[in-house]
Parts: structure tokens; C-alpha cells; sequence
């Protein structure tokens, strides 16, 4: 016993010396990729919903809101930050074995501090690891469904611990109050998958903020002298057991000692990747993208000439992830083939056959109501889903191969058949294991892509990228605020 706050302990101790070389080099680059996804996220039509109401709760102005520059409280700063960077589904993951999933809670937690606390460039980056390496390892330590969680989303399983450490690494904790952070936010945790069902479903994007949120106000209660219960994570009816309530009063599924496993030594942070610039949350996507849109080039064939397109994925499981999403089953109506743009197989190469790329401005431009919507919708009827494992097996012979891969097969009316092989991209692992991180160079492209759509001037882009580059030399960081502000 004793866990969490042994846990706690390590967190509150952590120093940015202690971190390893390639470990300070991941967290500026997600610190870098964040950035950008709020830039872009701030003009997703739900968030900005989500802004006029944080504005109308007229609550104290400390913390900037990005792109607008209008202000609110520090935990509702965290709220927007945090759906912000989740706007498009661009945000960082990690592989499934290692447990985490999505990211960005930490920094949109720490970064609604800056204002109120100036830390300066190192203690942002330590706050971003302590963040991450606090959500992977309480995620790895809920087994046998690992990063899942299942059936409860790890934005808001996760995300509160994310936050409520970064937060309280900014606000200089020791061991108790660090503790007790992390006990509130055990409090406020929840988020089913039913947004996967059903059509227009914001909850998704908005949940990487509630959980920044949640740890945020965790660690001010905290602060203020509120305490948790103790053994908050590895008690009998704590969150470990608790995420997958049994009640038969048997031991927890939980393998709690991968809490404390090797601290200092095993560290997470580099096992997440940024997903890259047009990439999904369901990463099988960003394959089948750019088979489709290797096949056009190839080819040149116009959307009319299109009979059907079968998207072929190396598990048959993939299907009903790839298509079941945000109301995205086949043979439902159009509203729900639509889902919310970012997720649906059926939308996003429909939208790739007939637009390209679909990346952010593509989307936001042709969501319903706007733009080619009912083309897109029309098409997305042609569009189905089956695995084929054997193909991977036959036609890679040992070569690997992006996971979660799409093959996609495009029938023309005149009856050929193009066949296209799934494109490994950034920021996807490989069935070997590998994968193509993104550089804080590739970044640069994907800031590029959401910057100047928020109306970032280009003097800002590169004030941004200077200061990102260079984080770790940063004496404070008002500088960053003002420029993710149009």
C-alpha cells in the first residue's frame, strides 16, 4: 500500500534536472504541437459555443483566452485551452500497450497558470512531464484494459491527473499537498464513449478540457488546505478498482506497482507521439488518406467516375472502430454519416476524393451546413469497411506496415479496380513496433497549416516557433501569450 503517495512524492520531487535529454526533447515538442492545436481547435464550431458561455459566466479575468484574447478565470482558461488543442483530433497519443492515450490536459492546465504564476521555460517542460508521466502511469496500472479504460474515456479518467500534477508543479507543491491534488481529482472523474453513437456530438473535443479543468480546480482546493482521502488510487474502493467495478470482493485488476515501478528510470513521455498535420484520432485514417490520395494522382479520376470504395484494415475489429465512430455506422442516415468531421472513415474519404486533403480548413468549410457538404454526404454512401488480414500478410511478406493500416479499393464505374496501399504517416506506429515521430521541423509544417486559419500573423508564427525551440532558456513566458493572441 501506500501508492499514491509514494507517487505523489516523486512527482512533487521532480526537477527539471532530473529529466532525461530525450525526455525534455518530446515535451517540447508536444508543448510545440499544443500550441498549434489551439490555434486551430479555437475555430471549431462547438468551442467556440463552448467560449460564449465561459464568457457569459463573466468570472475574473486572469488567464488570456488564444486567438481571441479576451480573458476568464484561470480553471475555465484550462477548460478552452484544453478542447482547444482537441479542436480537430490532431493531438498526441500514445501506443496502446503503454498506457496514457490522449494527452494535452497537462499543458492546458499549465498553461492557464502563466499568467497568474509566470514560470519560467524549464518549469513548464517539468510540468508537462510530471503531467505526462503521471497519466500514463496510473493508466498503465488499470489492467487488463490498460490505456482504455473501458468503458470511460481517458480525457476525463486521466486528464484530471494530468492537470491536477501540472498544476501543481507550476504551483510549487510539496509531497501532502501534491497528494492531496491528485485525491480531489479522483472526485471528478467520468466520460462515457456513447459520443461514438450518435451524430454532431461535441463531447469528444471538449473533454481534453474538462479533464484540464477538473485538475486544475483540483490543485487549487488543494492549496487552499482541502485534503483527499488517502490511498486515493490503490485503496479498496479507490480509483483503480473503481474503474472497473466488480463487487465481488475480490482483488482490484489493477497491477498497482506499476505506479511506483522504477522511478526515474522507466519514463513515458517519449512513448507518445504527436499525430501528424491532417492525421485522426482513429489513426487508420491518415493511411487510408493517403492511399486515396495517391490513387487520384495516379490515376485521375473525377468523384462521378466513383462506383464504390472499400477500405480494408489488417483486423476485422478495425472496421467497427474506424466506422462505428461518432455515429458513423454504415447504412444509417447521412446526419449521422456526417458525425462530427475529423472521425468518419466514410466522411473523411469522401471529403479526400472530392476536395484532397481533408485538413482543417477543408473541413471547416464543409461541415453542415457549409460548402460541398451534401456531395461529401452523397458520396460517403459509396464507402464501406471489411478486414482483410491475409492480404497484410501476403502482400507485406515481413515488411511493416503502418497499424491499424487501410488498404483502400476504388471500383469506377467503367469497372477497373484501383488497388492502393496503405501510406505509413507521421506520427503512426508501424506493426513492428516503430514509429515516425514527429521533429519539432514537421511541427512547423502542421503550425504553418492552423496559424495563419486563426489569423497569426506570420511575425507571431516564427515568435512561437523561437520560443518553443528554446524553451528550456525562457525566464517567463507572457511573451508565448501574447503571441497565440490575433
Amino acid at each position: 500500500m501506500n501508492e499514491t503517495r509514494d507517487f505523489a512524492a516523486w512527482l512533487a520531487r521532480l526537477r527539471y534536472n532530473d529529466l532525461p535529454e530525450n525526455v525534455v526533447d518530446f515535451a517540447k515538442r508536444f508543448i510545440f504541437d499544443d500550441v498549434g492545436l489551439l490555434l486551430g481547435g479555437a475555430l471549431q464550431l462547438g468551442n467556440k459555443a463552448l467560449m460564449r458561455d465561459v464568457l457569459a459566466q463573466g468570472e475574473k479575468p486572469e488567464s488570456t483566452i488564444p486567438v481571441y484574447g479576451l480573458k476568464t478565470s484561470a480553471p475555465n482558461a484550462a477548460l478552452l485551452n484544453g478542447a482547444f488543442i482537441c479542436g480537430w483530433d490532431y493531438d498526441a497519443m500514445t501506443k496502446p500497450e503503454v498506457s496514457g492515450a490522449h494527452m494535452s490536459s497537462e499543458f492546458a492546465a499549465a498553461l492557464a497558470l502563466v499568467e497568474r504564476e509566470l514560470p519560467d521555460g524549464k518549469e513548464m517542460i517539468t510540468a508537462v512531464c510530471a503531467g505526462i508521466e503521471a497519466q500514463a502511469r496510473v493508466g498503465s496500472a488499470n489492467r487488463p484494459y490498460g490505456w482504455r479504460i473501458y468503458p470511460w474515456h481517458t480525457n476525463t479518467t486521466l486528464g484530471p491527473i494530468a492537470g491536477a500534477v501540472a498544476a501543481g508543479k507550476i504551483l510549487n507543491f510539496n509531497e501532502e499537498t501534491m497528494e492531496n491534488a491528485i485525491a480531489i481529482c479522483t472526485h471528478t472523474m467520468g466520460g462515457n464513449y456513447q459520443h461514438m453513437l450518435g451524430w454532431g456530438s461535441s463531447m469528444k473535443r471538449i473533454r481534453c478540457g474538462i479533464g484540464a479543468q477538473a485538475g486544475l480546480r483540483a490543485a487549487l482546493l488543494a492549496r487552499e488546505g482541502l485534503t483527499g482521502p488517502k490511498e486515493a488510487l490503490e485503496g479498496s474502493k479507490g480509483y483503480v478498482e473503481t474503474m472497473f467495478w466488480r463487487g465481488d470482493g475480490q482483488p482490484p485488476y489493477g497491477d498497482l506497482g506499476l505506479l511506483t515501478k522504477d522511478f526515474g528510470k522507466l519514463w513515458y513521455t517519449p512513448t507518445f507521439t504527436s499525430k501528424g498535420g491532417g492525421c485522426y484520432c482513429v489513426s487508420a485514417m491518415g493511411s487510408s488518406i493517403e492511399a486515396t490520395l495517391a490513387l487520384k494522382s495516379r490515376y485521375g479520376f473525377r468523384p462521378e467516375d466513383v462506383e464504390s470504395v472499400v477500405i480494408e484494415f489488417n483486423e476485422p475489429g478495425q472496421v467497427a472502430s474506424n466506422f462505428s465512430n461518432l455515429g458513423t455506422m454504415l447504412g444509417e442516415t447521412p446526419e449521422q454519416r456526417l458525425g462530427t468531421s475529423g472521425w468518419s472513415a466514410q466522411w473523411l474519404i469522401a471529403e479526400t476524393i472530392l476536395l484532397g486533403k481533408p485538413t482543417i480548413d477543408v473541413q471547416l468549410n464543409n461541415i453542415r451546413p457549409y460548402g460541398r457538404y451534401r456531395e461529401i454526404e452523397e458520396l460517403s454512401k459509396k464507402i464501406s469497411g471489411r478486414g482483410n488480414v491475409e492480404y497484410y500478410k501476403e502482400h507485406f511478406k515481413g515488411r511493416p506496415y503502418p497499424h491499424e493500416a487501410g488498404r483502400v479499393l476504388i471500383t469506377l464505374k467503367d469497372g477497373r479496380l484501383l488497388d492502393g496501399e496503405p501510406i505509413p504517416f507521421i506520427g503512426q506506429e508501424m506493426s513492428d513496433g516503430s514509429i515516425y515521430y514527429n521533429t519539432m521541423e514537421t511541427l512547423k509544417v502542421k503550425l504553418a497549416e492552423q496559424a495563419p486559419l486563426a489569423g497569426i500573423s506570420q511575425h507571431k508564427q516564427d515568435r512561437i516557433i523561437d520560443i518553443c525551440y528554446h524553451m528550456k532558456d525562457q525566464k517567463d513566458l507572457l511573451p508565448l501569450i501574447a503571441n497565440i493572441v490575433r
